[in-house]
Order: structure tokens, then C-alpha cells, then sequence
């Protein structure tokens, strides 16, 4: 897993100024957080400064969380099955033991995919992790200075009321994602506060030009 831990220091931009004042955004476990204290990714430079570390929202987990809620259930009702009715009580027994085993496995997978999966925003570039899997990681590194247009996209009711979308940032190099689903490299998908992330990438992206001139 990528290194998350360590120390960064304050961005003045206004959206974060603003953000920063009222004092929400700053759980490390929540899906939008501004400014995160103590916190490092594995190339980040002594000067570069965290603004923004994201991921899906919460609400994406609630289908692995409802199924492995029902799955908790099931061998209270192994008598109902005829083949299981079967065996002896030890048996069920390592049978239980095994299926609550691997329960406890998928319930530790999915959450460590939710919360390692990330999108960084620092002041000087994009990072986007993404893990296919616990062995498999793909990062992806842009600067700010290389982003040409960012934009999101929400789609149906449950998204709207709950505040999440995707987020899509063009860069000048046409990156792609080793994940096809994804039209671009930067496409951050089913996150938090689509609108913030977005206006934020956007007065990075003036301040870059305007210290360019």
C-alpha cells in the first residue's frame, strides 16, 4: 500500500481558505478531505503541499456492506439446508469457522480498495492511485501546468441527492488508465463533492498560469 503518513502544509487558495474555515473535510476516513494533516504519498517533494485527498464516496460501499451483512446470517441457517443438515456438528462447525474466515476476508478487501483508492490534489500536480486488486496498483502523475480542461458528470437521482459524480481532467498528453473503462487517466470516479474538486483543479490551474506570466 502506498505511504500515507507524514506531514504537509497549508495551500492559500480561496476555495481551501473557505473550506478551511469551516472545519469540515478533515477525517482521514471520510471521501473529500482538505488539507490532511500528517499525511505523505510515496513521491511527494518536501515542498509539495496536499490539497485535497479524495476517494469514491462512502455510499459506494453500501452494496458489499448489505451483501456481506446477509452473508453473516447464513450459517445460523445451515439446518435449512438438506446437505448440510447432513454433516455432524464438528463438521459445521469448520464449516461456520470457514465461511465466517472468508467473510471477514472480503469484508477487509473491499474497504482497504475503498480507502487506499485515491485521488491527490497538491499544489503542483495530480495523482491518481488506483488498485486492481491487493497486488496490483496503477499510479498516475500529472502537473497541474499539463491540465487543459476538468469537468464532472452526475448520473441519476441517487448521485445528486447523495452529492457524488465523476470527476474527468484532460492533460495535454492524453494519458490513459490501464483500467479501459476509463476515457482518460485523471478520470476519478464516483467522488465526493464532484463540484469542489473541481473548482479547486481550476484555481490551481489560474494560479499556475498567472505565476507563469
Amino acid at each position: 500500500m502506498p505511504e500515507i503518513f507524514g506531514a504537509n502544509k497549508s495551500v492559500e487558495i480561496d476555495e481551501i481558505t473557505q473550506l478551511e474555515k469551516s472545519g469540515k473535510y478533515k477525517s482521514m476516513f471520510g471521501s473529500f478531505v482538505v488539507e490532511p494533516t500528517k499525511t505523505r504519498f510515496e513521491s511527494q517533494d518536501d515542498d509539495e503541499k496536499i490539497v485535497v485527498l479524495g476517494r469514491r464516496h462512502f455510499v459506494t460501499n453500501l452494496k458489499w456492506i448489505a451483501m456481506a451483512c446477509l452473508a453473516f446470517f447464513v450459517p445460523m441457517f445451515w439446518g435449512e439446508f438438506p446437505v448440510i443438515k447432513m454433516l455432524d456438528a464438528n463438521t459445521a462447525f469448520v464449516l461456520s469457522v470457514v465461511w465466517y474466515s472468508a467473510l471477514f476476508f472480503y469484508v477487509i478487501q473491499n474497504f482497504l480498495l475503498w480507502f487506499y483508492n485515491v485521488y491527490i490534489v497538491t499544489n503542483e500536480r495530480l495523482v491518481d492511485v488506483d488498485f486492481f486488486g491487493l497486488l496490483y496498483k496503477n499510479i498516475n502523475v500529472t502537473q497541474i501546468g499539463k491540465v487543459e480542461d476538468v469537468n464532472y458528470s452526475q448520473r441519476g437521482i441517487f448521485s445528486s441527492f447523495f452529492n457524488y459524480g465523476d470527476v474527468v481532467v484532460q492533460t495535454a498528453s492524453e494519458q490513459r488508465s490501464d483500467d479501459n473503462s476509463e476515457k482518460s487517466a485523471f478520470a476519478f470516479q464516483a467522488v465526493a463533492d464532484p463540484d469542489l474538486v473541481v473548482k479547486i483543479i481550476s484555481e490551481l490551474m489560474e494560479e499556475n498560469q498567472l505565476s507563469r506570466r
